[in-house]
């Protein structure tokens, strides 16, 4: 059988997946889908389905689909690439973890939260294991996993994983890296939650004065930390700094409308 055409091949993908991975940087997911959708219909026609360059190709497909919140389709895209990923590579391996923190981010969106625990534990274990934990994606995966115990209503176990996390970024990360602050905010918001106020404030001014001198802060976390910086400061007595920030709440949502 003669070889597809060559604008065609596994050379055109890999352009496609470049494109799809800038708009997906950008948050242009439904421009990401399109471009991580052609290169997976070619790759599938270049190598079939069960390969690994498919199933990456395949979890990054439901990466966009999981931001655009169309979950089902993510996830049997998802169970197909890990089934080819551990057939391939094993239980452990970098892009096993991939997979499964994309699934771990739909179970805990569809309140799934035992198995999204399961999905971020696994994930974290496998990097701790490839990196030596000391690699930043530890963090990350604790800190999703962290996020989860919160949501389970097991704050000690969530704040000790946020001190891990910071553990890990505070080795091997810039002291300016953007994930230090989103650490900080994130722990913060685990504290507040829990009725620690003033170490939540710490921990959220913190994380907050490290992004807010970023020329493009994650939009995201900022949010969490104004809302938990205005809640923390009504509670400590502090209604200026807590109108500070509802102001900044306020403009913020002001401009993301213009």
């Amino acid at each position: 059988m003669a070889p597809p055409p060559s604008h065609r091949s596994p050379t055109s993908a890999d352009d496609l997946i470049n494109l799809g991975a800038v708009q997906f940087e950008w948050g242009r997911y439904a421009e990401a889908e399109r471009w991580d959708r052609e290169a997976l219909e070619i790759l599938r026609g270049w190598y079939g389905s069960d390969h690994p360059e498919t199933a990456s190709a395949e979890t990054l497909l439901a990466r966009a689909l999981v931001r655009l919140a169309r979950r089902d389709e993510a996830r049997a895209l998802l169970v197909s690439a890990l089934a080819t990923q551990e057939r391939v590579y094993g239980r452990v391996h970098p892009r096993v973890a991939s997979t499964l923190n994309e699934l771990g981010i739909i179970a805990r969106d569809q309140g799934r939260l035992d198995e999204a625990a399961a999905d971020f534990g696994r994930m974290a274990d496998i990097y701790e294991e490839v990196h030596h934990g000391k690699h930043y994606l530890v963090g990350v995966a604790l800190s999703n996993l962290a996020d989860i115990e919160q949501k389970r209503g097991d704050s000690q176990r969530a704040q000790q994983l946020f001190r891990r996390v910071l553990a890990v970024y505070g080795e091997v990360l810039a002291k300016d890296h953007p994930l230090q602050g989103i650490g900080r905010i994130r722990f913060g918001h685990t504290l507040l939650a829990a009725g620690q106020t003033a170490d939540a404030e710490t921990q959220s001014r913190a994380g907050y004065e490290l992004l807010v001198k970023r020329s493009d802060p994650p939009a995201v976390w900022m949010t969490m930390a104004r809302e938990d910086l205005a809640t923390a400061y009504r509670a400590l007595g502090r209604p200026a700094d807590a109108e500070r920030f509802q102001a900044e709440l306020a403009g913020a949502a002001a401009s993301a409308t213009r």
